[in-house]
Parts: structure tokens; sequence; C-alpha cells
């Protein structure tokens, strides 16, 4: 098979760079948060979606953006590292935040819905 045609099979690059890292399947699965059944169905797709290329690029210290140079998600050059508790908590606090209105918005919509059913 040439390189071109593993480029375009996404599933099998990810095979062949597994089988040439010296770490068993079964390691690299479980670092990537993986079982071995899921690893052998991913092999097996073509159009394999890079976020889960990716993680099996962080078990096994590949980049594979290298092959797919297209697909490569930048951090946001806007987020910054926590480095001190007030940080820490003004992310949980902002996060908090977040949560309960849109629980507030479902749970709305919900008594919506729920509603005109009595």
């Amino acid at each position: 098979m040439k390189k071109e045609d593993i480029k375009k099979h996404k599933g099998e690059l990810l095979d062949s760079v597994v089988r040439n890292s010296g770490m068993t399947i079964k390691a690299v699965a479980k670092a990537a948060g993986y079982d071995r059944t899921s690893y052998y169905n991913h092999i097996l797709e073509p159009q394999l979606p890079y976020k889960i290329i990716s993680k099996y690029g962080e078990a096994l210290k590949y980049d594979f953006s290298d092959e797919y140079p297209e697909e490569k998600v930048t951090r946001p050059a806007h987020t910054k590292e926590i480095t001190t508790f007030e940080e820490m908590e003004q992310d949980r606090n902002y996060w908090r935040e977040r949560f309960f209105k849109l629980a507030e918005k479902v749970a709305d919509s919900f008594n919506e819905e729920t509603s005109g059913d009595v």
C-alpha cells in the first residue's frame, strides 16, 4: 500500500503507528481511554475522526498533525493556564454560573412542555 493510500485511510495509519510504537495494542488503547475492541473498530474506519486519532496520539506521544495538518486544532490564544488558587476559584465560578443558567433554561423548557399536558 502506498503512503498516500494510508493517509487517506485514517484507521490504517493509526494501526501502522501503533504497531511500530513498541507498545501493546491493549496498553495504547487503555492509555487513550478505549478498550481493545474499540481499537479494532477504529482501525477499520477510513474516515476516523481526528478527535479519536489525537487521543491515541497523546497516548503514543505521536503527533498525527504531521499527517493531517488541516485537522490540527490549536488551543485558543485567549486561554490562560490557571496557576493560582484565585484563578481556579474564578474559573470554577464562571463554569458554575454557566451550568446553572443552562440548567434553568432546560428546566423552563421542560416545564413549558409538561404544563400543556395537564
